[in-house]
């Protein structure tokens, strides 16, 4: 008999969405899953929704609202299977997905952390990115080609690899998240990091084993007025929250510590690029005075401070009147 999949689908105010999601699941190829949901407190009409779905899910209501991190937590405690998948409420699941993921961890018995490709979509219009996840961040590609692939063009990529890869800055949404359950026994359980979860856990799993790639559009991302306008900014400085998490773990070696640090400066002088491409040169100019704290990035953050320091705003304005003669 096939193994259970347990699939958790943590939710808050996804009320516009959560059919749509849920509705992927049940159309799944591989029938061998539980869905568990857990309503972080919403306060719409997604609970409401959910009771239309009780005889197909297992539903859980936190009192308050505790993030998405907790609500996670809970559906892998309550999770029955040996693998656990996630799909966030506003988020879609390709027919085949769990039945290729099954099938591919059954012949990696010792790996415990796998993902996919994704696409990403609008849920206003239903149009699709024109760049797969993989294809916008083609830093994994460089790994691939070391590495055969047999079946549904699955890969196992070393764990150091794959720690590189997250460094420099490939995103790993849940969505797109298949992993055993014992590895929350190796890893310790998702922690709330301001907006950049996934990175975090996507590093420590890296750290204890090797990881699983689909290399095929197994997720739909749903993009949306609530979270197209999340503060791009805001997420690339989360990123760096979760490198000084890392730096302030005393598990990683003084050689994992000095790659973090690396590209925690390189991250830092992309943060300050942004900033000075959007007119914001104050902002700019504090990253760059940081990025120069970490190795590698001296010449590129003080040439980019001179720059600044050059054009302004820190400069007094030069009087532009001209003197008659």
């Amino acid at each position: 008999m096939s193994d259970l999949i347990s699939v958790v689908i943590p939710v808050h105010n996804v009320s516009r969405f959560i059919d749509a999601a849920i509705a992927s699941v049940l159309n799944q190829t591989y029938r061998n899953f539980e869905i568990i949901v857990v309503d972080d407190c919403s306060t719409d009409e997604t609970a409401d929704i959910l009771l239309n779905h009780r005889e197909t899910i297992r539903f859980i209501r936190h009192d308050t609202n505790q993030g998405a991190a907790a609500a996670r937590n809970t559906g892998v405690e309550m999770a029955r299977g040996d693998l656990v998948a996630f799909l966030d409420g506003d988020d879609k699941w390709h027919p085949e997905k769990l039945e290729i993921f099954a099938e591919s961890f059954s012949r990696h018995p010792d790996v415990l952390f796998g993902f996919s490709d994704f696409s990403r979509f609008k849920w206003s219009d239903g149009s699709f990115f024109a760049l797969s996840n993989s294809q916008i961040f083609p830093v994994i590609y460089g790994i691939l080609h070391r590495f055969k692939y047999s079946g549904r063009k699955s890969f196992v990529i070393p764990g150091s690899d794959m720690f590189r890869i997250l460094l420099e800055g490939y995103p790993i949404y849940p969505s797109a998240m298949v992993v055993r359950k014992r590895l929350f026994d190796r890893i310790g359980m998702w922690r709330k990091v301001q907006t950049n979860e996934d990175f975090d856990i996507g590093l420590r799993s890296s750290m204890r084993t090797d990881c699983l790639y689909i290399d095929e559009n197994l997720a739909m991302i749903g993009r949306h007025d609530a979270n197209l306008t999340v503060d791009t900014h805001r997420q690339m400085e989360g990123d760096i929250l979760v490198f000084d998490l890392h730096l302030a773990d005393t598990g990683y070696s003084n050689e994992e510590k000095g790659l973090i640090r690396h590209y925690r400066g390189k991250r830092l002088c992309g943060i300050g690029h942004s900033y000075l491409r959007s007119g914001e040169k104050k902002r700019a100019f504090r990253m760059y005075v940081e990025a120069l704290r970490n190795g590698g990035w001296t010449w590129h953050a003080i040439s980019r401070i001179g720059y600044i320091a050059v054009t302004g705003p820190f400069l007094p304005k030069i009087s532009s009147r001209t003197t008659s003669r």
